[in-house]
C-alpha cells in the first residue's frame, strides 16, 4: 500500500462498548511473514562493536522521533487536541492513548528526572559519542518552517531514515485513523519489544558503555510488551469498529508498516558494512 492510497475518512463510531481483541483477528499470514522477517534481520547481531552502534543510533533515532507524530495523530483523533475542546465520543479509547503518550511523552529517567524517550535516546546517543548533528538540525530545520524534504538535504539525513520518516509522517498526515491505528500497533509497539530484546542480546555480550542505552531498551521491553502493546491492539480494533473494509485495509496497513521497517533496517545495515 502505498502513501497515495491512504484512504483519508475518519472514524467517527459512537460505540463505548467495552473493546475486546477477540472481536478482530490481525494474525494473517502476510503480517506473520514480514514479522518473522524483520525479528530475523541481521542486524541485531551486526551491531557488535562501537562503531557500527553509533551508526545504528544515528539513523534509529528518527524513527525514535517519528514515533510521536504517528501517536499524536491517534491522541488528536480520539482524545481532540483542538479548540475548542470537544468531548471524546470514547472515553476507553481516549484514556488508552493518553496512557501511552503520557508514558512515551513524560516518561522518567533512571535518576528520576522527567524526559520523553526521545530525550532518553538522544542522551544514550551522546553517552556513546554517536552523532546528533543530523537528528538535532533535521528538527531545528523544522522548527523554523523548513519544508520535510529542504530539511532532509539541509540536515543530510540518510536516505534510509528519510524514506522512513517519509512515509510515516505522510500516514500521519492523510491516513484514516485505523490505518494509523495498525501501522502505530504493529510496526511500533506491539514489534518493538521483541526487537530490542534481540538488540539487548548484543549488547549484554559487548564491553560497550551503554547504561543509558540499556536503560532505554528496558523501558520499551517493559512498558510496550506489558501495557503498550495490548493497549494498541486494543486501539485497532476499537477503531475498525467491526467494519471488515476497515479491518482489511488495517490488516495490509500493519503488513506494510512492519515492511518498512525492514527496509530501513536494510538500509542501516548497509551503511554499517560500506563504513567498515
Amino acid at each position: 500500500m502505498t502513501p497515495a492510497s491512504f484512504p483519508t475518512d475518519l472514524n467517527t463510531a459512537d460505540s463505548t462498548a467495552p473493546v475486546t481483541t477477540a472481536e478482530v483477528c490481525f494474525d494473517t499470514p502476510e503480517i506473520q511473514a514480514e514479522r518473522n522477517a524483520l525479528l530475523e534481520h541481521s542486524i541485531y547481531s551486526a551491531v557488535n562493536d562501537l562503531a557500527r552502534l553509533r551508526l545504528f543510533m544515528q539513523q534509529h533515532v528518527f524513527a525514535v522521533w517519528d514515533f510521536m507524530s504517528l501517536l499524536k495523530r491517534l491522541q488528536n483523533d480520539t482524545a481532540g487536541c483542538g479548540l475548542p475542546w470537544l468531548p471524546s465520543l470514547n472515553p476507553e479509547l481516549r484514556r488508552f492513548v493518553n496512557e501511552i503518550v503520557l508514558a512515551e511523552e513524560t516518561d522518567t529517567d533512571a535518576n528520576g528526572r522527567c524526559a520523553s524517550h526521545f530525550d532518553l535516546y538522544v542522551e544514550a546517543m551522546e553517552e556513546l559519542g554517536a552523532d546528533t548533528r543530523p537528528i538535532c538540525s533535521f528538527i531545528d530545520e523544522l522548527r523554523q518552517g523548513t519544508p520535510l524534504e529542504a530539511a532532509f538535504d539541509r540536515a543530510e539525513v540518510p536516505a534510509s531514515a528519510a524514506d522512513f520518516v517519509r512515509f510515516n509522517l505522510q500516514l500521519a498526515e492523510q491516513g484514516a485513523t485505523h490505518l494509523v491505528a495498525a501501522a502505530f500497533c504493529y510496526g511500533r509497539e506491539d514489534i518493538i519489544p521483541e526487537m530490542f530484546q534481540r538488540l539487548a542480546k548484543t549488547l549484554a555480550d559487548s564491553d560497550l558503555p551503554v547504561a543509558r542505552l540499556q536503560y532505554y531498551i528496558d523501558r520499551h521491553i517493559e512498558l510496550d510488551g506489558d501495557q503498550h502493546g495490548p493497549l494498541s491492539r486494543r486501539l485497532v480494533v476499537a477503531v475498525c469498529d467491526g467494519c471488515n473494509q476497515k479491518v482489511t485495509e488495517a490488516s495490509r496497513m500493519a503488513a506494510e508498516a512492519i515492511r518498512r521497517r525492514r527496509l530501513f533496517w536494510d538500509g542501516v545495515l548497509q551503511t554499517m558494512i560500506t563504513s567498515g
